[in-house]
């Protein structure tokens, strides 16, 4: 890899697809320690393929327009993408059997689990959050947002959103806004919450911030182009699509080490949709448009 520049701190369906050449929101450099500029790539992490499966191998596919899979989670054995093209979730067997559909009345782009049997979808042309359960395969109510809806992810009994890629609304699961998160930078695009801390993407940098918005570090590369999901482990590490580059790339929990984890080479064409499952130490990695999708066993060591 490239230069890349840990910087450490104490509306539109056609903007997700095609990105936003806006530039960003950069903090006062003079604040960061220059000793921390440039560090050492000796984090290691490694990956073991264990299943890759097409989730466009159903019967009834011939009579759908291409797939466009923007994001995905693994709940238990089951995993579940969202399909924008065919405003639909596709839900399968970890092993890539039983590959069902949820169809739906919007375009869904982003979603996070709420528990084994429901998650939570936004639409981002319709300003609408669907909860939707996977077991019954219904939609069991409807978020009306404020703004448009981009990233999402639940954590501690509420949703975090972001609206309008300017702020996070934080919600409880009927949609009423408890408060308000200041985003580090403007064109936030994919968000992701766990334990005290809050980890967001634009296209081109990663940014750590505290649960009340305070940014605690900012990752960024010269080969960062189109971001696109972004996931945890249950250490803290961070992992993001690139869909320019065709790559995952992991940093690790405090922001001064990463490493290039998977590529073209692993199958890898327009990846979008990422999720780390804590409990079993697999990520799934889903591409754009080919129907494919990958799961990796995940092996952490810090050198």
């Amino acid at each position: 890899m490239g230069n890349h520049n840990t910087e450490l701190l104490g509306n539109s369906i056609q903007e997700e697809l095609l990105g936003n050449s806006t530039g960003e929101n950069e903090p006062n450099k003079e604040a960061f320690d220059e000793d921390q500029a440039y560090v050492k790539n000796n984090f290691s992490v490694s990956v073991n393929l264990r299943k890759q499966l097409n989730i466009k191998q159903s019967t009834n596919e011939m009579y759908m327009s291409n797939t466009c899979n923007t994001s995905c989670i693994k709940t238990g054995n089951t995993l579940v993408f969202t399909d924008c093209d065919n405003n639909r979730l596709i839900i399968c067997n970890s092993d890539g059997s039983d590959i069902d559909h949820i169809p739906l009345s919007y375009q869904p782009y982003f979603i996070t689990e709420i528990d084994s049997n429901t998650v939570a979808v936004s639409c981002i042309d319709d300003n609408t959050i669907l909860i939707i359960n996977i077991s019954t395969r219904s939609v069991t109510s409807t978020i009306n947002t404020s703004g448009v809806c981009y990233g999402i992810s639940y954590n501690d009994n509420n949703l975090y959103v972001v609206i309008d890629r300017s702020i996070i609304h934080v919600m409880d699961l009927t949609g009423k806004v408890i408060r308000t998160i200041p985003v580090p930078s403007d064109f936030i695009r994919d968000i992701t919450v766990d334990r005290d801390r809050l980890v967001c993407i634009t296209r081109t940098s990663i940014y750590c911030c505290s649960l009340d918005g305070k940014l605690m570090w900012k990752f960024k590369m010269d080969e960062f182009q189109d971001l696109r999901r972004v996931t945890t482990d249950d250490e803290g590490n961070v992992y993001v699509t690139d869909e320019s580059t065709h790559t995952v790339v992991v940093v690790s929990d405090d922001g001064k080490h990463h490493r290039e984890l998977l590529t073209k080479s692993d199958g890898l064409n327009e990846p979008n949709g990422i999720y780390y499952d804590k409990k079993e130490n697999i990520l799934l990695v889903c591409n754009d448009s080919d129907g494919n999708a990958f799961l990796f066993d995940v092996i952490k060591k810090l050198t």
